[in-house]
């Protein structure tokens, strides 16, 4: 299915919002929900890999997203392109961007990742901020203001797992500008 841009820029976070609306008024969930729009930043089917680690290069791949998005609970906050929250973690370098977080870690952590020419799909963020850093197997990892970026694997994108933000200590929702979010 063909998708114009306008589309594609507001699917996601018009679904995110709503369902932020839902958690922060203290609404119930429907009880059937809707159908689920495919992802913005999903797959396209045979080309494998969520998450950023397929499809390296293959121009039929989406553009990885990073968007700012209002929530209740933690402020303006970035997302990727299927409402999933990005964190930063406070044993990484943002000068010069380092990542600690590898092997085990990126299991639990996982890395956003784009290939190194592929443009980004950007809303609310200043593209002079993002950044990329190579990893140890060789991927391209996307930095916002020097910090690298992960989703967190549980993360089912309804802010259920917002109370990852803090995590150990270490681990915090990112603002649109690479602030930590302060736990709440």
């Amino acid at each position: 299915m063909t998708r114009s841009p306008l589309t594609r820029f507001l699917a996601g976070p018009v679904l995110f919002m709503a369902m932020i609306g839902t958690v922060a008024c203290g609404g119930a969930a429907p009880a059937e929900p809707p159908a689920p729009e495919p992802a913005a930043s999903a797959a396209p089917e045979g080309h494998g890999g969520h998450g950023g680690h397929g499809g390296h290069g293959s121009p039929d791949v989406p553009a990885p997203v990073l968007y700012a998005v209002q929530t209740g609970p933690l402020g303006i906050v970035l997302t990727d392109g299927s409402g999933h929250l990005i964190y930063r973690s406070d044993a990484d370098r943002a000068d010069p961007p380092t990542s600690a977080c590898t092997d085990a870690c990126a299991q639990t952590w996982i890395p956003v990742t784009s290939p190194p020419d592929q443009e980004l799909d950007l809303a609310g963020v200043k593209p002079e901020l993002v950044g990329r850093l190579q990893r140890p197997d060789g991927s391209s990892q996307l930095t916002l203001a020097g910090w690298p970026l992960y989703r967190y694997r549980d993360d089912d994108g309804s802010l259920a797992t917002a109370g990852q933000n803090g995590a150990d200590g270490t681990w915090f929702v990112v603002t649109p500008k690479g602030e930590k979010v302060a736990p709440a």
